[in-house]
């Protein structure tokens, strides 16, 4: 009897050494993950099979505050206080399916798609993808389709009702001559929209050429022409100064006249009737800098950082208004920049007046 009770004891003893063995193993394969996990750029989390949050990578630390929270292990409740959430992530625990969708996770100012991926049956990561920029995107372009159908259901309405009224009161002269006028308008309007929308879809797709510039001067001079009547009718005037030295920007001449069309465009849309609109152009080492100022009422600052998003206007109460435009001239000369590797800036300017600043890299000395 004695000797089975000693037999018993040393399997018992084994099991334990065993066990040890095997816990010491499952925590240094847990530490050697969550080094690899510390070189992975997006948040994870090793959680266990009660939910419990073990170690989780610096993203993940830094994105649900874990280093300010108790120490770990801690619920994941601690960490994401949405009660609906956690009960979608409980069920994927237990029912330990890889593909179940869980909701997205809102952490500041961060929107993260979480996945979970099992590491057996006691433990589990939480992948947490950062889909902020994607949800802003696409938000951005569901808003960019309703305000293009509002802009372009408005004027194509008025194209119908007058030529529907011309078959009714077409004997009429004043009314054909008024309906002509409409019509005529309403057809310049979604032409020049979807000149824009073209132009649009083509920078999207556009690469900078490094060997072509324009003389920025010659191309001022060229645009100031094109706008002399606009100008002629509000009793505008444009004085230009610039530096003795100007050299060509890396710019098409086709390109940068649209940038600089649309930016006095808009200059000549709200400054006061026989205000001025000044242009200063100077080099600014590698760089031109074109400044077009204006003496309008400016933007307000809460709206400076989105005027140049496609269809934003600042007073949506005033989309179609004559000579309003259609909200996406800033935004071409933003995105023509960028592709040419330059900048747009806005800023107002005391008492009253917007500052439009563009800014664009020289052709080198060097380039014969």
């Amino acid at each position: 009897m004695r000797s089975e009770l000693d037999e018993y004891k040393a399997e018992v003893a084994a099991l334990k050494e065993t066990s040890g063995g095997l816990h010491a193993s499952l925590i240094d394969r847990g530490r050697r993950l969550d080094v690899l996990l510390a070189s992975v750029s997006e948040a994870v989390l090793r959680v266990d099979s009660l939910g419990r949050v073990l170690s989780a990578n610096h993203r993940a630390t830094e994105l649900f505050r874990i280093d300010r929270g108790p120490e770990l292990p801690q619920s994941m409740l601690v960490f994401i206080r949405d009660p609906d959430w956690y009960r979608a992530f409980s069920k994927a625990l237990k029912e330990q399916q890889n593909e179940m969708p869980l909701p997205d996770i809102e952490a500041g100012n961060r929107v993260l798609a979480p996945r979970l991926a099992f590491l057996g049956r006691d433990q589990a990561l939480l992948l947490c993808m950062d889909v902020t920029e994607r949800n802003r995107q696409e938000k951005q372009q569901r808003q960019f389709l309703s305000n293009l159908k509002h802009d372009l259901k408005t004027p194509l309405t008025s194209l119908l009702g007058y030529a529907r009224s011309l078959e009714s009161f077409g004997h009429d002269a004043e009314f054909r001559m008024e309906a002509s006028k409409v019509i005529a308008d309403e057809a310049k309007y979604v032409n020049q929209l979807l000149d824009s929308l073209l132009t649009l879809d083509q920078i999207e797709f556009a690469h900078r050429h490094d060997m072509i510039a324009s003389d920025p001067i010659a191309v001022f001079h060229r645009v100031k022409d094109l706008l002399a009547p606009r100008l002629l009718a509000r009793q505008l005037s444009v004085e230009l100064s610039a530096d003795e030295a100007m050299r060509p920007v890396l710019i098409a001449e086709h390109d940068f006249e649209r940038v600089l069309i649309n930016v006095m465009e808009n200059a000549q849309r709200y400054s006061p009737e026989g205000s001025v609109i000044r242009i200063e152009m100077s080099m600014l080492g590698e760089n031109v800098v074109i400044s077009v100022v204006d003496q309008g009422p400016g933007i307000p600052e809460k709206d400076i950082h989105r005027v140049t998003e496609r269809f934003y206007r600042v007073d949506q109460a005033r989309r179609r208004l004559k000579d309003g435009g259609h909200g996406l001239g800033l935004a071409i000369v933003k995105e023509m920049l960028e592709v040419h590797d330059g900048k747009l800036e806005l800023a107002n300017i005391a008492p009253q007046g917007l500052s439009v600043k563009i800014t664009l890299p020289t052709e080198p000395d060097n380039v014969e």
